[in-house]
């Protein structure tokens, strides 16, 4: 009986993380560089060379 209920407990919560994944925003796109799509290189700083965060300017050239 406990091996029944701890079954159908562990295939509800893997139906609840599938449809989860489906609705959560941007979803697809995650799903989709998986299969060979690339993400865009960091920006770097032409100046120091330090990775941009944001979409200010370096930190090196605020001062």
């Amino acid at each position: 009986m406990l091996v029944k209920i701890v079954t159908f407990f562990l295939i509800g919560i893997a139906v609840l993380a599938m449809f989860g994944r489906l609705r959560w925003p941007g979803g697809a796109r995650r799903l989709a560089r998986r299969d060979g799509e690339k993400l865009d290189k960091p920006k770097r700083c032409k100046h120091c060379g330090n990775y941009i965060i944001g979409k200010g300017p370096c930190p090196c050239r605020k001062s």
